[in-house]
This record gives structure tokens, sequence and C-alpha cells, in this order.
């Protein structure tokens, strides 16, 4: 959300199924948050993926507006996926697969280094020898969004 507020999206709506990430999505620049398990948005020109779920995947094309897109950025689970395919047909959807893990971490770096405000994100920090908490409370996505470990912390 940061990152697409820095690059000027005039409107940045997120969906989740938990208050906290919802939360945490608006302090770092969605203009708009909707409860997943609730009413689905407002159509959208650019309809992002990113929980890796058929449910999701769904969503995103009932969701986006005629011509739109969808980026498939979560992996799906493996094996073969269903999805409203004569709604992608019918409304002329164009569909994207992105890869992260590539390029964008020299420009999430320079980002950053410019004062991109992320704080909001990190909702826990552990010194090393409570790694096992640390793992603990990052699965819980109800309270914990991303947790550090800080290997400076001699505890």
């Amino acid at each position: 959300m940061a990152a697409l507020k820095n690059a000027g999206a005039a409107e940045i709506v997120v969906t989740d199924l938990l208050d906290e990430p919802l939360a945490i999505a608006a302090a770092v620049g969605a203009t708009s948050t909707v409860r997943a398990d609730g009413a689905e948005p407002d159509q959208v020109d650019i309809a992002i993926e990113a929980s890796g779920s058929a449910a999701g995947l769904g969503t995103c094309v009932r969701t986006v507006a005629r011509r739109g897109t969808v980026v498939l950025l979560g992996l799906l689970p493996p094996g073969e996926t269903g999805f409203l395919g004569n709604i992608v047909v019918t409304r002329e959807i164009e569909m994207l697969g992105a890869f992260r893990f590539d390029r964008e971490f020299d420009e999430a770096l320079s980002l950053l280094g410019e004062g991109l405000h992320v704080d909001p994100v990190l909702t826990h920090t552990f010194p090393l020898a409570e790694a096992t908490a640390a793992f603990d409370i990052a699965g819980n996505r109800a309270v914990a969004s991303k947790v550090l470990l800080d290997l400076t912390d001699p505890r």
C-alpha cells in the first residue's frame, strides 16, 4: 500500500478477513478497507490477489471492472484451481502473473531509504534468543504483520 501510494495511486482499496491487517493497511496508505467476509468492494481497475487463495482470486475477478486487470501475486495452492473464466472472457479481463522477489528489492530499499512510511507494518521485534516466540506470534495474523529478530540484542 505504501509503495502504491508513493507511486501516485489515487485510490487503494484493501480487503482482508481480519481487522488488524486492515488497520495496518490504512496506516500505510490504503484509502479504504473492506472486510472480505462481508460485502465486496466496488469495482476497481486493477485487483492484486496477494493471499494465494482461490476465494481471493474469485473476489478479484468479480470486483475488477470491465477490461480491468487482475494481477496474481500470491501463490495459489499446488494443483488446479478453478476460477470464474466466463467472467474473465465476457468482461475482457486481463490476468497477469507477477513473481516477486526479483528486481523490486532494490526499489524497496531505495524507497525505505527515502523515508517511505511503513512502520505500522512491523508489529513485533524479538531478540534472537526468543526466536521460537517470534515464529509463534508471526503465525498469528490476528495480531502480527511483520515480525523481526533483533540480532544485536544479546538476551
